[in-house]
């Protein structure tokens, strides 16, 4: 596991996950917050999602919280030790066993019983994840329940530590700041993995056709923290060109204007172009992005290939919500290489160099 993406569960972001070709399962693990009115899209992510990893959670977003398999299935309910959020991983590991379930929290929801559904889960699973939300930096709150259950766990080793940062970073990364103090502190619980996610895809778009290019500084700030005497496996994660603060209710009677994206490290080209559903306007934006300097070519992932096969034949150029996952796709697959290929510059360097 070399990079997590975080995503929401829906019908184009599984679809941008399960076109990923094996090799890049081997490298990337999705962590999925549920939600939607029932869980058909989950069931077809976990039906196609093979014989890797991947981290699941209950949405926290506001929207999301109030839909119907959330609300009906009471999800967020802390009694019992969280229960029926056992329940629903249970559930799901039923069917893909590949399943690490996600310990999570709102500041107020009890200490026992976040603590309790722990100790329930690791009692019932090989691995599993702790997520902590870390808005600039993680309350204070938050990092004590999470010190808490390492405290309780009996194997601390077998679990994985997600700081979350949403659409923020740490103010300071840097040797002896209160972020590498934090490290270092979770350093002595040996656990297996430290993730750290964070995006800052904008909220925004481009005005009307035009084109623009927006920075990624998500893999600056994470490959700048300071690493020295931290034991744990450090692994990159991103909301891959998603961003969970984002307006996302379509409101009736809104113009909806075609819209994509692209990345190349490290930046996202983006693109609006036609009037309201001129959807036909697909066709020449998949154009320009097989012109773009930065392109990887028709043949690099399922994204591009789809971009190749709509302009040899101006049909099926789809709508924004199937170019949501188009660009979901290729931000995944873009990511990995450049991982790999930062790894591979690190491994080809004279070790002279490193002194």
């Amino acid at each position: 596991m070399q990079y997590v993406a975080c995503l929401r569960v829906g019908q184009n972001d599984v679809k941008a996950l399960i076109n990923l070709e094996a090799p890049r399962r081997d490298v990337v693990a999705p962590l999925l917050d549920m939600r939607g009115d029932e869980d058909r899209h989950l069931q077809t992510f976990l039906t196609n999602w093979t014989d890797h990893p991947f981290f699941l959670d209950v949405s926290r977003v506001a929207k999301d919280v109030a839909e119907a398999f959330i609300t009906t299935n009471d999800l967020h309910s802390p009694s019992g030790a969280f229960e029926n959020k056992r329940r629903f991983f249970a559930d799901v590991a039923g069917i893909n066993q590949n399943l690490i379930p996600v310990v999570s929290w709102v500041d107020d929801d009890p200490q026992r019983a976040v603590i309790q559904s722990a100790l329930a889960l690791q009692g019932t699973f090989q691995n599993i994840a702790i997520r902590v939300t870390c808005p600039g930096e993680p309350t204070a709150t938050s990092w004590n329940r999470l010190l808490s259950i390492l405290d309780a766990l009996e194997s601390p080793e077998t679990a994985t530590v997600i700081l979350d940062f949403g659409a923020t970073s740490p103010a300071n990364t840097a040797s002896g700041s209160d972020f590498n103090l934090s490290l270092r502190h979770l350093n002595s619980y040996r656990i297996k993995n430290l993730i750290l996610a964070s995006t800052s895809f904008p909220i925004d778009k481009p005005a009307s056709n035009t084109s623009r290019s927006s920075a990624c500084y998500d893999v600056a700030w994470q490959s700048r923290v300071d690493t020295s005497g931290i034991e744990s496996n450090l692994i990159y994660g991103d909301y891959a060109a998603t961003n969970p603060t984002a307006p996302m209710e379509y409101i009736r009677g809104m113009p909806v204007l075609p819209f994509a994206c692209y990345y190349t490290p490290t930046e996202w080209w983006q693109r609006r172009k036609g009037s309201d559903k001129e959807f036909v306007r697909y066709v020449e934006i998949a154009q320009e992005i097989r012109n773009l300097p930065g392109y990887h070519g028709d043949d690099f992932c399922w994204a591009t290939r789809e971009y190749a096969r709509i302009v040899a034949t101006s049909t099926n150029y789809g709508n924004n919500g199937i170019w949501n996952g188009y660009r979901i796709n290729q931000h995944i697959c873009a990511m990995i290489q450049s991982i790999e290929d930062a790894d591979n510059d690190f491994d080809d360097l004279d070790p002279d160099d490193l002194l």
